[in-house]
């Protein structure tokens, strides 16, 4: 850029220092244009809390706490206490059928079945006992059980177990319960139920299942 210089020495100093200081103005915008902004200081996001979860992100409604604590345990859903005691219909008429048939009440031999299976036809004690009621391989083969997970084969010998135990103990449900157990032996040998805690609580859980 050229500056005109005017006649007068004093017009072209003024124009000089007038030239200068818009020159360092000029600098001073540029400057203020190309320098960058101050970023403000960063701040840790929030940290979210259970209690501040929103449920629609998670797509998993938020239960009230005892609910919660009601599912972990697994005690969220619980059934009438009538429901408990009830087999699928195929085992309460086999229960039906075998306790007419060796004089037996259904409730006690439902009891022995949920004492000694839960109900389950497949289950196998660490002692060897299989099925429903619990057959031993001896008691398999005494009474001619090609298949003792067969819940009708299983709950035909058990039944005419039991009612042998309550025959030898002449109706004694506790010590025929105990014998079922423990062996007729054991009894016999003590006089009564045997001072085995596996025998007494199973004795006990039965007749309490049976209201007696």
């Amino acid at each position: 850029m050229r500056w005109r210089q005017r006649d007068s020495g004093g017009d072209s100093e003024m124009s000089i220092e007038s030239a200068t200081s818009r020159i360092a103005e000029l600098r001073a915008r540029i400057d203020a244009m190309t320098q960058q902004p101050e970023l403000a200081p960063q701040l840790p996001a929030p940290i979210q809390t259970p209690a501040t979860v929103d449920a629609t992100q998670s797509g998993t409604p938020l239960q009230p706490f005892n609910v919660a604590l009601a599912q972990a345990r697994g005690q969220a859903e619980i059934r009438p206490a009538d429901s408990l005691g009830r087999f699928p219909d195929i085992i309460e008429n086999l229960v039906q059928k075998y306790s007419d048939r060796y004089g037996l009440s259904p409730s006690v031999v439902k009891a022995v079945i949920r004492a000694e299976s839960d109900g389950n036809p497949r289950s196998i004690s660490n002692k060897g006992a299989m099925g429903l009621m619990q057959l031993m391989p001896d008691e398999v083969k005494a009474y001619g059980i090609a298949d003792p997970f067969d819940a009708e084969q299983n709950i035909a010998g058990g039944t005419r177990q039991l009612a042998k135990k309550l025959k030898i103990f002449n109706g004694d449900l506790p010590n025929a319960l105990a014998a079922y157990n423990a062996g007729s032996g054991a009894v016999q040998k003590y006089g009564g139920i045997p001072p085995y805690r596996e025998t007494q609580e199973y004795v006990k859980r039965i007749l309490s299942m049976v209201g007696r």
